[in-house]
């Protein structure tokens, strides 16, 4: 239900203002962030996280009012150090990043995890994040 209603929002606000089309750019412009140390091992994170994105946003192939919907899970490893995942929307024409988790490894923190949203509406879904490393709201996306 919220997949259906951010995609068509966001294809009524793509004549409006621009979206994330890169990891990059999201982290740069994204209006929800948050940021933990994980008491789990690195390994086990990821998969906590990456098992969460994808039960709650990557739904496949849709047809939207307009056209067509694929949403799906993009997972990249800089280094052993370093992994990002992404949870991207390809409407029509358009591809997207809706909300992106770097997990890395830091002296500080072992296991450091940053959560970014498209917009501000994304900071239950990020804040929620922290959660599911937990064990936590595992039923919830938003």
């Amino acid at each position: 239900m919220k997949s259906s209603f951010v995609l068509i929002s966001l294809m009524f606000l793509l004549g409006c203002a621009s979206v994330p089309k890169s990891v990059d750019e999201l982290r740069t412009a994204g209006k929800a962030k948050s940021s933990f140390c994980s008491n789990k091992s690195f390994n086990e994170t990821v998969e906590i996280i990456e098992r969460q994105l994808k039960n709650c946003f990557a739904h496949g192939k849709q047809d939207v009012y307009g056209g067509t919907s694929d949403t799906f899970i993009e997972k990249s490893q800089a280094d052993s150090n370093l992994v990002t995942l992404a949870s991207v929307a390809h409407v029509n024409w358009n591809r997207f990043y809706q909300t992106i988790v770097d997990v890395s490894s830091q002296r500080a923190c072992p296991v450091f995890v940053e959560a970014y949203g498209m917009s501000s509406h994304w900071s239950k879904t990020t804040d929620l994040v922290q959660d599911w490393v937990k064990g936590n709201n595992l039923d919830k996306c938003d």
